[in-house]
């Protein structure tokens, strides 16, 4: 199983929760309560030791499609409170130490998120669709000795 595997694993439960569809890889369906999740980068190396470990971090992004609203009433600010509290349980996750399944030879330290509120990314007023963003990364730490199989 690869990282892009455990994090896809990791999200989709809840995802499937508060929707009821699945997590999207690398797409972002442009239609209303879509979740996707987007990387920026993995094993990216944050610092070596002269043990051979690595401190590593795994950057994503959370896109979430909701309605959109140019009328008075409060659907974008449901909308905005749903993603608020989906990153928000992305840290209380962190504060519990649940964390994604990196494989033995990794160490999860945190998973953070970068912001402290979500992106409104953009806006599509025909179609009624308001795009979130969540920027996200795992801080990990790789060990030399299950690097080399021994």
């Amino acid at each position: 199983m690869t990282k892009h595997d455990a994090i896809k694993g990791y999200f989709e439960p809840k995802v499937m929760e508060l929707v009821g569809d699945i997590l999207s890889f690398n797409f972002s369906p442009e239609s209303p309560d879509s979740f996707s999740l987007v990387t920026e980068y993995s094993d990216k190396v944050v610092k070596k030791f002269v043990s051979g470990d690595a401190r590593k971090a795994y950057g994503f992004t959370i896109v979430i499609i909701k309605n959109y609203s140019t009328s008075g009433d409060d659907l974008n600010l449901e909308c905005m409170n749903f993603a608020q509290g989906f990153m928000d349980w992305i840290e209380e996750q962190s504060k519990q130490k649940v964390y994604p399944d990196f494989g033995s030879d990794c160490e999860i330290e945190k998973m953070e998120v970068l912001q402290n509120m979500p992106n409104l990314a953009g806006i599509n007023a025909e179609a009624g669709l308001a795009k979130y963003m969540i920027q996200c990364r795992i801080l990990y730490m790789e060990h030399e000795k299950d690097m080399l199989g021994l």
